[in-house]
């Protein structure tokens, strides 16, 4: 009887062994399962990785002019990306109204007028950093239209139409600082500038 009882002892410790075994495995897969969750969620909402801020010099600039500043890249680890593009864009906002069953509705849309993007980086993992850059505004920054079309009847019927009712507001300009992320969230910041004589 004494032989029985130490077999039982025995199995009791080997159930416990197996088991504190499995309970360490399934430990490890739910942190590994964890961690592919937390980096696939920063991968695809941007959220813990960091930030992008965009300096610049001055924001009133005129044309002709060079615009410096700096991207500054604020990251909670390194991250792959495609590239680090700073982006001058201009655009004019323009109103839309259209009537259809005796109704009007109002709208409004972006026309580009200028888009110049300045690679400061390639495909490569980023990691915390400045980054310079310079721009160069247009000579002919104050005279630039959207271009809406390629017919020069059509976009002079769009001039005159744009005289006699003011659909179309002021030109905008921004600079943007984007690092841009394979698969995932881009981090960005941009600056309204001015540009002016």
């Amino acid at each position: 009887m004494l032989r029985v009882m130490s077999d039982a002892d025995e199995v009791i410790k080997n159930a416990g062994r197996f088991f504190t075994k499995l309970g360490g495995t399934l430990k490890e897969a739910a942190s590994t399962a964890g961690s592919t969750i937390k980096q696939t969620t920063k991968q695809v909402t941007g959220l813990g990785r960091g930030d992008v801020k965009l300096q610049l010099d001055q924001t009133r600039i005129a044309p002709g002019g060079t615009l410096r500043g700096r991207i500054v890249l604020a990251l909670s680890e390194p991250v792959e990306a495609k590239r680090l593009v700073a982006t001058l864009r201009a655009r004019q906002k323009i109103v839309t109204i259209k009537k259809s069953d005796g109704n009007r509705s109002v709208g409004t849309s972006h026309a580009d007028v200028y888009h110049f993007d300045l690679e400061l980086g390639g495909a490569r993992t980023y990691e915390s950093g400045t980054f310079e850059l310079e721009l160069h505004i247009p000579p002919d920054a104050l005279d630039l239209r959207p271009s809406a079309g390629t017919h020069p009847i059509a976009d002079a019927v769009r001039s005159v139409a744009s005289a006699l009712s003011p659909s179309a507001g002021p030109i905008e300009w921004q600079v943007i600082g984007k690092l841009e992320i394979s698969w995932g969230r881009d981090l960005s910041s941009d600056v309204d500038i001015v540009v002016a004589r």
